[in-house]
């Protein structure tokens, strides 16, 4: 069984890491609208990286795979 510490640090480390989600996919929309393509798919990536990243440390486990 986790310690109730490490489970309180994990929930606001994806909770941080879920605002920076949200900072990312903020800078991939402005670079869209100033037509920096390159610049709005690499923060775009980020973002989507780091949601993913979020969830995945929320996400409960069921088993050893």
């Amino acid at each position: 069984m986790e310690e109730p510490a490490l489970s309180k640090a994990v929930d606001v480390l994806s909770i941080v890491t879920l605002f920076a989600a949200a900072g990312a996919f903020t800078l991939g929309v402005r670079a869209i609208g100033e037509t920096h393509d390159l610049q709005a798919l690499y923060w775009l990536a980020v973002g989507g990286l780091l949601l993913r990243a979020a969830v995945d440390m929320l996400r409960p486990r069921s088993g050893v795979r």
